[in-house]
């Protein structure tokens, strides 16, 4: 347990990775309800925020911070949790990843501020502001890995792309869109329960933004992922065009020669002198029939 801040009004204690017997402490302290104690606890629990007549309101927001292992849990694996305990004279912050949020708010807000104008609501806003934040440069690279993709796809260079590379940026960016709805949805009840204020405005704006560019690259992904399945499948359709062009030109050349081919003995052709020249005239003939005809029917 660690105290961030505190002046005559309120005190800020951040808790990192705590055990359950903390937790309960903490929550004996400052009267926190039981439920969202195990809601802390969880790893993979989604943005919510809840008010109880105890006056003590809880916020539980995910900041970006990508595993290097692949989790059957999406959420837990491109994000982790902060839960935030807001009471009359106190906030407190509760999380299991190590994050530099706090670091920057007190270099970039509390180093630079009176000391008694520091309020929660100021605190809270830059908490979330900052954990709304760490989804902007991921959704800048995306967006540039997008754009890289398409080059290749317009360019006729699309075999280079490779499937696992577009489900990867996809599964990331519907993570991300999917925390970010939930957390939308935190931050209206948040302002239907508090004054609909300026700065809870600006959050919402900047929730939305977030929000509108991770949506836009998840469509422009499943877009990429129409196109490329349907260049694959226009390829493979060309090929079966051009063995169907061969096996219509030597269908009937194997015809005539299936028919020339069988062991009879009256079989007058055989014995007629020109009898060979007049079938290689006739195949030619039959080759060169079938190829103007289709290129009479564009085939060719």
């Amino acid at each position: 347990m660690q105290t961030l801040f505190e002046n005559e009004k309120f005190e800020w204690i951040n808790l990192q990775n705590p055990t359950k017997i903390e937790l309960d402490e903490i929550a004996t302290k400052y009267c926190f309800q039981k439920l969202t104690i195990e809601d802390s606890l969880e790893p993979g629990h989604l943005p919510k925020y809840e008010s109880d007549d105890s006056k003590v309101s809880f916020l539980l927001i995910r900041f970006f911070d990508k595993e290097h292992r692949m989790l059957k849990n999406t959420v837990r694996e491109f994000s982790h949790k902060i839960s935030i305990y807001i009471g009359a004279d106190f906030i407190v912050t509760v999380h299991q990843k190590e994050t530099d949020i706090f670091e920057k708010i007190q270099k970039k807000y509390l180093a630079n501020t009176d000391p008694s104008k520091i309020i929660i609501k100021g605190i809270l806003y830059r908490i979330i502001s900052e954990t709304i934040k760490t989804y902007e440069e991921p959704a800048y690279q995306m967006d540039e890995e997008v754009n890289q993709l398409e080059h290749l796809i317009f360019t006729d260079d699309f075999r280079k792309i490779k499937l696992p590379t577009l489900y990867k940026i996809k599964r990331e960016a519907t993570a991300c869109k999917k925390i970010l709805d939930y957390t939308l949805e935190a931050l209206k009840e948040y302002r239907a329960d508090n004054k609909k204020t300026s700065s809870s405005q600006d959050l919402y704006e900047e929730n939305v933004k977030m929000l509108h560019l991770h949506s836009q690259i998840v469509d422009d992904v499943q877009s990429l992922l129409t196109i490329y399945l349907s260049l694959n499948g226009q390829k493979s359709n060309e090929i079966m065009q051009t063995l169907t062009v061969f096996s219509a030109f030597f269908l009937p050349l194997t015809f005539i020669a299936g028919i020339y081919g069988m062991n009879f003995d009256f079989m007058p052709e055989l014995n007629y002198k020109l009898g060979y020249p007049i079938c290689l005239l006739v195949m030619l003939l039959v080759v060169i029939f079938i190829y103007f005809w289709f290129r009479k029917k564009k085939y060719l």
